[in-house]
C-alpha cells in the first residue's frame, strides 16, 4: 500500500514538473522599446515562431519605454538602441535579481537631409551646432540660403539618447526642433521640407531623402553605407541590444539564441541591420 501510495505522489510530481516546463517554455512572452529595433525584431520573430507554439509580443515605441516596462514587470525583454543608464538599471534590479544585456546587431544612425540639398557632408561639430540652433541656414554650411528645420524625435527614443550623448556632449537640442515619434515619421518629414535634417536607423533610409558623409577621427568622410557600417568605421555606428532579467533568462534565452544564430543574423543582414559577426 505504501509503495503504491509512493509511486503515485512520484507519478503527480512528475506530471507537476513537466506542466510547469511547458509552462515556462510554451508561454507568451513580450517585448519592447526600440523604434529603430522594430523591424528587425518583427522578422526576427515571424521565423522565430514558424512552427513552433511559442508566442512572442512586440511594440516599439522608445528605448525608454522598454526599460520602463521592464521596471513594472510588464515585458520579459527590452529592445534598445543605447545603453542602458544606471538610473533605469538600479530601477530594474533588485537584491535577487540582474539586468542582463545582449547585442544582436549594429546599426549606423544616418544624417539624413532632403534630395535637393546640395550639402553632402558635414562634421560632428557642424552637426552640434545645427542640432542646438546655433547654424539656422545652410548657407553658413555652404549650401543655399534656405532656412535649417531640424526634425528629431522623442526624447523616449534611443536614437535621440544617442544625438544628445554623441553630437550634442548632453547639451540641449534646439527648441525650434519638429519633434516625430517614429523613424519613419522623421524619414517622411524630411523628404517633404526643403531646409531639413533629421536622424534615423540606415535600415529606414529611402530614396526621399539623402544621407550624408559624416567626419571621423582622421578627418575622412564616411558615407552611412552597409559596408561602411560593417566594417565599423562609420563614425555614428552602434550597438543594438537585449536586456531582460536574470530570471526571465530562460524565457528569453531561446530568441536571443535564434537571433544571434547563422540565419538570426541572415535575417538581420537582410533587413537592412549590421550582423554582429
Amino acid at each position: 500500500m505504501n509503495r503504491i501510495i509512493h509511486y503515485s505522489t512520484l507519478t503527480i510530481l512528475s506530471i507537476l514538473i513537466l506542466s510547469n516546463i511547458q509552462q515556462l517554455y510554451g508561454q507568451k512572452i513580450k517585448g519592447k522599446g526600440s523604434d529603430t529595433m522594430l523591424p528587425l525584431m518583427e522578422e526576427l520573430v515571424k521565423i522565430y515562431k514558424t512552427g513552433t507554439t511559442k508566442s512572442v509580443d512586440i511594440i516599439g515605441g522608445g528605448s525608454s519605454l522598454g526599460f520602463r516596462g521592464l521596471t513594472n514587470y510588464d515585458i520579459e525583454f527590452a529592445l534598445s538602441s543605447r545603453k542602458v543608464e544606471e538610473t533605469e538599471k538600479l530601477k530594474i534590479e533588485t537584491k535577487y535579481d540582474q539586468l542582463l544585456e545582449n547585442i544582436i546587431a549594429y546599426d549606423a544612425l544616418s544624417i539624413i537631409t532632403h534630395p535637393s540639398n546640395k550639402v553632402t557632408k558635414l562634421t560632428i561639430a557642424q552637426l552640434k551646432k545645427v542640432f542646438k540652433g546655433e547654424v539656422t541656414n545652410w548657407k553658413q554650411l555652404g549650401g543655399e540660403d534656405v532656412q535649417i528645420v531640424v526634425i528629431s524625435r522623442d526624447k523616449n527614443s534611443g536614437s535621440y539618447g544617442f544625438m544628445e550623448s554623441i553630437i550634442l556632449n548632453d547639451e540641449a537640442m534646439t527648441k525650434t526642433c519638429i519633434v516625430s515619434r517614429s523613424n519613419a515619421g522623421v524619414v517622411q518629414r524630411v523628404g517633404l521640407e526643403r531646409g531639413a535634417i533629421g536622424y534615423c536607423g540606415i535600415a529606414y533610409v529611402e530614396e526621399i531623402v539623402k544621407p550624408l558623409a559624416i567626419c571621423d577621427r582622421n578627418n575622412e568622410y564616411i558615407y552611412p553605407s552597409f559596408k561602411n557600417a560593417l566594417q565599423k568605421i562609420y563614425p555614428l555606428s552602434r550597438p543594438l541590444y537585449l536586456y531582460y532579467r536574470k530570471s526571465d533568462k530562460l524565457k528569453v534565452d531561446y530568441l536571443i539564441n535564434f537571433a544571434l544564430s547563422d540565419k538570426g543574423q541572415q535575417i538581420i543582414a537582410h533587413k537592412g541591420y549590421i550582423p554582429v559577426f
